[in-house]
């Protein structure tokens, strides 16, 4: 089900907007190719190692519905009120809007320098994630998944010391994808980073590079989980630098006031002008 909406369904500075004051309203959802899915494990899944089945993996949608709540006022106060905030200084709406741009592929191993332009008069927040090249469809990464000898709960595995082996079993050993419970199309691998830095025409935001333990610090700052890890926001399986780097890795900036409570712009300003982003990982 989807419940967490970016942009206009989910910021709107009036949760509960009236629909007579906008005009149409169309909801665009682009659905990506067979490599989202988790495959299925293949014959023999006793033995650990083998391969994944997807040959002729495919995914499809039924019986899809869209719900929306509605709200009826019998008492005519609110659309006198209303009324009389139309003819006067009229009825503003704020909400965010989120602009991507995915860049070309690099090589493994090599620094990267990705360039790209927005123009916009409150810049917010600067996200930046990387995706595998190759996206195979792939079984659940939490260790032992789909092999019916050494398959276990992510619980289980959580509870237990996951470089090691559980038990005395073997083929229990978590080494298929450590506690990242996603498919490989949404993993963010960027191990071995030794440093990022983010420049907006030409200008960094930050004095210096900074570290992959700085990168997390402000990630989380952003996200408003106030430096700490130990906020619900922050997945299980993410419970080391390391695997922040492998799996979650994410660099994102605020040039926003972090704030919980009212809606008002104070991004960067960029006067409709062309905003140049340019980030680098070395």
């Amino acid at each position: 089900m989807v419940k967490n909406w970016l942009g206009f369904l989910s910021t709107l500075s009036c949760p509960c907007c009236d629909t007579n004051d906008l005009n149409i309203v169309e909801i665009e959802m682009t659905f990506d190719n067979e490599t989202v899915p988790w495959g299925a494990g293949g014959t023999g899944i006793g033995a650990p190692g083998l391969d994944v089945v997807s040959r002729g993996a495919s995914y499809k949608l039924e019986d899809v519905k869209f719900t929306i709540s509605k709200i009826i006022f019998n008492d005519p106060l609110y659309y006198n009120l209303k009324a009389s905030k139309m003819l006067s200084s009229g009825l503003q709406i704020g909400y965010q809007t989120y602009v991507t741009s995915k860049q070309a592929l690099f090589p493994q191993g090599t620094s990267i320098n990705v360039l790209t332009t927005v123009n916009t008069t409150s810049l917010d927040q600067i996200i930046c994630c990387l995706q595998p090249a190759d996206i195979p469809i792939t079984k659940l990464q939490v260790a032992g998944t789909n092999n019916t000898d050494a398959s276990n709960t992510f619980n289980k595995v959580f509870a237990t010391d996951y470089t090691g082996a559980i038990g005395t079993d073997t083929d229990n050993a978590v080494s298929s994808g450590d506690l990242y419970s996603q498919s490989i199309y949404f993993m963010s691998d960027a191990t071995g980073l030794v440093s990022s830095s983010i420049k907006m025409n030409n200008t960094p935001l930050m004095p210096q590079p900074v570290d992959d333990a700085t990168v997390y610090n402000e990630t989380l700052i952003t996200l408003r989980n106030l430096n700490q890890d130990v906020s619900s926001g922050i997945h299980p399986g993410c419970c080391s630098l390391s695997l922040f780097l492998k799996y979650y890795f994410t660099h994102i900036v605020s040039l926003e006031n972090i704030q919980q409570g009212d809606f008002y712009k104070s991004g960067l300003d960029g006067k409709a002008n062309a905003l140049n982003i340019a980030l680098k990982l070395f």
